[in-house]
């Protein structure tokens, strides 16, 4: 199995349009930069923490889908 980023899918993908249409079904309520809305959140230690508890003790960054 080859390491290679499958650009060619991805560009064929993009170009017929099927992003902007799988995207469009989630509504934009929240742009980058903005603050999230607070929520309790799991973290991989099983602890339970709230989103506005981990932004006093660090920055937090959310990140959503792909990070490439």
């Amino acid at each position: 199995m080859s390491g290679d980023y499958n650009y060619e899918r991805f560009d064929a993908y993009v170009s017929s349009g099927e992003d902007e249409r799988e995207f469009g079904a989630f509504p934009d309520l929240l742009h980058a930069g903005e603050r999230a809305p607070d929520g309790e959140l799991l973290l991989l230690d099983g602890e339970r923490v709230r989103l506005s508890e981990l932004w006093r003790r660090n920055g937090v960054v959310l990140e959503f889908g792909s990070f490439t």
